[in-house]
């Protein structure tokens, strides 16, 4: 009777499953990467109470060029919140509540400059606003009681230690 080399058998076992593994986790990784998401960006809006007479609003953010932006009118962003097929320029329309701080995540645009439009009740010169590129990952935004709006980028804790 021929004897067989338990602790042979098992490292040649232990050798084909291991050259296995290697070849399941290689081709995995060459499969096809899928692209990254793109990036996000946050916006982090304190509206004061009295603000667009304390009725709720919306604020529409799009990616614009310098031209589309300067001959946006009132109406033609109002008639893109609801519009089908949705603009696709369009990275979101968000109700604003008077009086409540609220965070909005969105897609950060990458080449075009970024639009905000605070679609108030009685529009003012305050209603659109306007970032170019590069754009933050966060910004402040504050509406006063009399819709004016301002539009800071946010700076964390080491920012304000050292600015530079």
């Amino acid at each position: 009777m021929k004897r067989i080399n338990a602790s042979a058998s098992w490292t040649a076992i232990l050798q084909v499953g291991l050259l296995g593994a290697l070849a399941v986790m290689f081709l995995s990784g060459c499969a096809g990467k899928k692209p990254a998401p793109p990036p996000q960006m946050l916006l982090n809006i304190q509206c004061d109470p009295a603000a667009n007479s304390g009725q709720v609003f919306y604020l529409v953010v799009r990616s614009v060029t310098d031209r589309q932006f300067l001959s946006d009118t009132y109406q033609s962003v109002v008639s893109l919140v609801f519009a089908e097929p949705p603009d696709p320029a369009m990275l979101g329309s968000h109700a604003i509540i008077p009086g409540r701080k609220q965070a909005i995540k969105m897609v950060q645009p990458t080449q075009n400059a970024l639009g905000f439009y605070f679609l108030f009740t009685e529009p003012g010169d305050q209603w659109k606003r306007m970032l170019s590129q590069p754009v933050a990952s966060t910004y402040n935004i504050r509406i006063g009681a009399d819709d004016t709006v301002v539009i800071q980028q946010h700076k964390g804790f080491l920012k304000r230690l050292w600015p530079f």
